[in-house]
């Protein structure tokens, strides 16, 4: 049985179980304890289940459903966006004030921070699991933009959100999208997460657009920003020549991470 098979067949088992040990994993596929350990790291940074100690159990549906719009996007070209989000997490300095928005990359940027020896970080999310994680990190101080919560996404949007920002200003912020058109404009499907999205990128003295290489020939309901605002972009090896020529057009930093 090849790995990525046995991987989801893990997954089905802790789906159906909610709790297994890495004993009964190891019996049940013929491989070693140290084959189902590494096997449930790789699972838990892709957020299929929650490694425990000696097992895995599975996520607890308050913070992520199985079948939630958001975790169907989070597994979606997921090693595509753990590369970008590697790659961001270099951009990032002891002594930040950032903004991470909503979307899925932003997410397992979130997770790769976490992993990081960061002091005297500065976090501003409208992503309520993310911030979540970060309160796993006793180096980071998190702003929760507060507001609407959208159903399957796991965000925050409104007169609210866009309030509770008022007059901060960051060093960076860290954006995502779920379309770029051939001319280079950004969108969301929503208004509300179009808007809170444009407002992030007011806020920040430096914009890194963090987007995988799926995105580009989209387009959306609500237009928010141009590829053209932002200092940095970040996407993967796995981007058409002619999506990157649209990016080489502009004068930004370009960032493209092999996947």
């Amino acid at each position: 049985m090849k790995a990525k098979e046995r991987r989801q067949k893990i997954v089905d088992f802790v789906s159906e179980l909610e709790d297994v040990s890495i004993e009964f994993l190891a019996e049940k596929f013929k491989v070693s304890e140290m084959t189902i350990y590494r096997d449930l790291h790789i699972l838990e940074d892709k957020g299929y289940l929650k490694k425990t100690t000696g097992g895995a159990m599975k996520i607890n549906d308050f913070l992520v459903h199985s079948e939630s719009p958001f975790v169907k996007r989070l597994k979606d070209h997921n090693e595509e966006k753990r590369a970008i989000a590697k790659k961001a997490v270099e951009y990032i300095n002891n002594g930040d004030s950032i903004i991470i928005d909503a979307g899925t990359t932003g997410f397992i940027l979130v997770k790769e921070i976490n992993k990081a020896n960061f002091s005297d970080l500065t976090v501003i999310t409208n992503n309520m699991i993310a911030q979540i994680e970060l309160t796993k990190n006793p180096n980071i101080d998190i702003i929760a933009v507060g507001g609407t919560a959208r159903y399957g996404s796991y965000s925050t949007v409104g007169v609210i959100a866009e309030k509770v920002l008022g007059d901060i200003v960051v060093d960076k912020a860290f954006i995502t999208t779920k379309g770029i058109s051939n001319d280079g404009e950004l969108f969301d499907p929503t208004l509300n997460e179009g808007r809170i999205k444009e407002i992030f990128i007011q806020k920040a003295r430096k914009k890194i657009l963090i987007v995988d290489s799926s995105k580009f020939g989209i387009i959306g309901l609500c237009r928010f920003s141009n590829i053209s605002v932002f200092d940095v972009i970040i996407t993967n090896s796995k981007i058409q020549n002619k999506n990157l020529k649209i990016l080489k057009k502009i004068d930004a930093k370009l960032e493209i991470v092999d996947v």
